[in-house]
């Protein structure tokens, strides 16, 4: 997003290619959180961000690889959420991912893609179309984006612990989140048992 007073200094042609899929994944998020994601159609998305149905084939290519960008897309906004939440708790590196989880996990519950990933009764695809091989692309785009956050914050921090902590942290939100066994507060309170003696042996 360009600041106001400031100007886009990409070309127009990519400047106007961005605004379209953020257009279509908005279109496609508000079905998610009326509906679920097996029961949206390309059609439906088309409809809701105001282009023709080749329009959206046009950019993603086919169903799965709108999946794969719609789950990518809708991760970074909760991100930003982490974001945020960090820069609020940035003089304690302990405190700033507990709350930031507790934060993740009382939001995330209601989010679109989260309750996509929870209740998808197709085959699957949401989930199928963030996998690459063995790897969870979501694990790895959200706790690549982790890191940075982290590193921007305490850049003394040694990377190699960071890299560690932000996957650790990433998978224990994603199992919390669509296997949920407590409350958000005690979730976080139980990632802050685990993790206090290294955190505190990072920041020593």
């Amino acid at each position: 997003m360009t600041e106001l007073g400031q100007t886009d200094s990409r070309p127009f042609a990519e400047v106007s290619r961005s605004l379209l899929r953020e257009t279509i994944l908005e279109a496609a998020d508000r079905l998610v959180a009326a509906s679920n994601w097996s029961a949206v159609t390309m059609a439906q998305v088309a409809n809701g961000a105001g282009v023709s149905r080749q329009t959206v084939y046009n950019e993603f290519g086919n169903r799965a690889e709108l999946a794969r960008a719609y789950a990518l897309w809708s991760a970074q906004g909760l991100l930003d959420d982490v974001e945020r939440s960090v820069a609020m708790h940035r003089d304690d590196l302990l405190d700033a991912l507990v709350s930031t989880f507790s934060t993740l996990l009382a939001v995330g519950h209601e989010h679109p893609l989260i309750r996509a990933l929870a209740d998808d009764d197709g085959a699957g695809e949401l989930a199928s179309a963030l996998v690459s091989g063995t790897r969870s692309l979501l694990v790895v785009v959200a706790s690549g984006r982790l890191v940075d956050i982290i590193t921007g914050t305490w850049p003394e921090l040694p990377a190699p612990s960071v890299v560690a902590v932000s996957e650790v942290l990433v998978r224990l939100a994603v199992s919390h989140l669509l296997l949920p066994s407590s409350p958000p507060d005690e979730a976080a309170a139980q990632v802050a048992e685990v993790l206090r003696p290294l955190l505190e042996s990072l920041r020593a």
